[in-house]
């Protein structure tokens, strides 16, 4: 019974906020054109920012944004523009800072859009200086589909989703239920915390959304909300799936920067939260 009323609690409090992210995201689904994309992806400085603004408001998951990171690759004079968009596209997007906020606050919603936006054009900048791309041939795209068709495919890309944000209230619930506070307070107090959760959160596949029920379950047991934030960005950013898939369009040694990078990014995110703001 226990666990039925925890996974009750939790449905309550995040349905109302994905079926209004759910919509947002569709409208700017249909109100983007494709075509904007080859305008801005042409201008090398500005690039890497529009790329990482658009991740921000693409309803996508670590797995889901590879083919559009790809397209990216395809269109952009650098890789900058690509780590920028797959840093930000899983990590930040309306359903993702609406479940945030409905379940750790402004704040917290605030810290991961402002930190995770930080990183994505440090990341960008910087592999833009370090690694040279060779120059690629760009193609011409039309847009072809109405508004409307745009939306209610948003809205149907969107219903996949539903499932693992079912499967994560289900675990959460489980943690909840039978996970010794005791236990996680004790581990919770150790600087080893945090290497060890991100260790466990970044090879594991995490659908978006489903990373802030996952971490609200851990504050509940008695893990911080700097470890909760390590964890959410650690398992929603990458998985083992997108790193290998990576390695078909991207050079490695970019990608090992790319999945090193998470390890430490979602470490010191949630060092710095609880040492600026845990009490």
């Amino acid at each position: 019974m226990e666990f039925f009323k925890n996974f009750y609690s939790y449905l309550v409090e995040i349905v109302p906020f994905f079926v209004l992210a759910m919509f947002v995201s569709a409208f700017l689904k249909a109100m983007v054109k494709p075509s904007l994309f080859l305008k801005f992806l042409s201008k090398r400085r500005s690039a890497p920012i529009f790329t990482a603004l658009l991740g921000a408001v693409s309803p996508m998951c670590s797995c889901s944004m590879l083919p559009f990171a790809n397209f990216i690759n395809s269109y952009s004079k650098g890789y900058g523009p690509v780590l920028a968009f797959l840093i930000t596209a899983p990590t930040l997007s309306p359903v993702i800072l609406l479940l945030t906020y409905g379940l750790f606050g402004l704040d917290v919603s605030i810290y991961r859009l402002v930190g995770s936006l930080a990183y994505a054009l440090l990341v960008a900048y910087a592999v833009e200086y370090f690694f040279k791309k060779p120059p690629t041939l760009q193609m011409k795209i039309r847009d072809s589909s109405s508004k409307r068709s745009a939306f209610l495919e948003g809205l149907r890309e969107q219903l996949p989703v539903v499932k693992y944000l079912l499967i994560g209230i289900a675990i959460a619930s489980l943690i909840k239920t039978f996970t010794p506070t005791w236990l996680t307070a004790s581990l919770s107090k150790t600087p080893l915390a945090y290497p060890l959760i991100s260790l466990v959160a970044v090879p594991i596949y995490v659908c978006s959304g489903e990373d802030v029920v996952l971490g609200r379950a851990m504050v509940d047991v008695g893990f911080t909300t700097g470890q909760a934030i390590t964890f959410m960005l650690g398992s929603s950013g990458v998985c083992l799936p997108t790193i290998f898939a990576l390695f078909s369009f991207l050079p490695r040694k970019v990608v090992f920067a790319y999945s090193a990078g998470w390890f430490m990014f979602s470490i010191l995110t949630g060092l710095v939260y609880d040492t600026l703001f845990f009490k």
